[in-house]
């Protein structure tokens, strides 16, 4: 039976401001969602960029079926996870931008989603439960052309350029509006604000309480925060994730809403926006901070994202939180990973 425990988590002020004041030292970059191989150019139409943000985000989680990686090699280009998603999504946008509109993601079937997300070489792959994949587009789209006139920027549009909700009116942010779609449902809202974060960057939106924006926390940003030490657990819980044994959903969100409320704190010490640091924490987490084998274990080849294009100077092979780091020196805090749970929330 999933662990369940509250009051389980608890921000470490001390380790948020180390943290902070390195990254404060450190400044990575941030991306411009421009790459030509993920994103589409800004030569379409606003209309249709922002509904394949929606609805390529809707369904941006866990993408490896069971014992395999969704990994492969597409018109020579390698590609894995997420970009692999992003880069099959994208081949469909340019093919006919249309595929996106929502009059067509509500006939959409499992068998086109596995089509569609399915790769040949070195070996045959498909993304992890298209089923499931298909039913989010679905009522995405259901519910975009019932409410929104088939358009997500209709849809952002009622939020009056707010993500919370107007203190004076109640009026809805958009946070609340999202929640209407299944594919947005999740209490910690990381689908939400990586929507968001594509929106404001690709200039497709703008908000007026960016500071009550939270980071989107996912399995690499809650790893990163429990070795980093900016969040405490309980000895029950810190066993729990140590052993992968599963947790209950309340406890992934009650984990990973307090863990945004910690980068909040190290953007505050940082003097960041955290949807500027989750691009850095993003990629740290997926090429250096592993679940296996971090860096801080087995050195770096400063050949990858982090180095090349996030930091202004090179970590010259070591891992560049490793200062502040409580895992660096203490393997017991190293083995505390994200929790095991199934879910289509990230």
């Amino acid at each position: 039976m999933p662990f369940s425990v509250n009051n389980s988590v608890t921000i470490s002020e001390g380790q948020s401001q180390k943290l902070g004041h390195l990254l404060e030292q450190l400044q990575p970059q941030t991306e411009d969602f421009l790459d030509p191989r993920l994103f589409p150019s800004q030569k379409y139409d606003p209309t249709d960029v922002a509904n394949f943000f929606f609805f390529v985000t809707g369904i941006d989680h866990r993408t490896s079926p069971p014992n395999q990686s969704f990994e492969g090699t597409v018109e020579g280009n390698y590609f894995q996870g997420a970009d692999l998603l992003w880069h099959l999504s994208l081949r469909k946008f340019t093919e006919n931008p249309r595929f996106f509109h929502p009059s067509s993601m509500a006939q959409i079937t499992t068998a086109t989603v596995r089509d569609w997300y399915t790769v040949m070489s070195p070996k045959r792959v498909t993304i992890r439960d298209p089923q499931e994949r298909a039913t989010l587009l679905r009522n995405c789209a259901k519910l975009l052309l019932e409410n929104y006139a088939g358009s997500t920027l209709f849809l952002i549009e009622h939020a009056k350029n707010r993500v919370t909700p107007d203190p004076e009116t109640n009026r809805a942010g958009l946070l609340q509006l999202l929640t209407q779609f299944k594919a947005y449902q999740d209490p910690a809202h990381k689908k939400s604000y990586l929507l968001l974060k594509f929106l404001l960057r690709r200039d497709l939106w703008s908000v007026i309480d960016l500071d009550l924006v939270r980071i989107p926390v996912d399995n690499h940003l809650t790893r990163i925060a429990l070795r980093v030490g900016i969040v405490s657990v309980s000895l029950n819980l810190a066993h729990q994730l140590r052993m992968q044994k599963p947790v209950s959903s309340d406890t992934d969100v009650v984990l990973r809403s307090t863990i945004a409320d910690a980068y909040s704190l190290v953007g505050q010490y940082a003097k960041r926006s955290v949807l500027e640091l989750d691009d850095f924490f993003w990629h740290f987490g997926r090429q250096c901070c592993l679940t296996v084998n971090p860096i801080c274990v087995t050195g770096c080849t400063m050949d990858c994202f982090v180095v090349e294009q996030l930091l202004a100077a090179s970590c010259q092979g070591t891992c560049p939180l490793t200062d502040v780091c409580l895992a660096s020196t203490d393997d017991m805090q190293r083995a505390l990973i994200e929790p095991k749970i199934k879910t289509w929330y990230y």
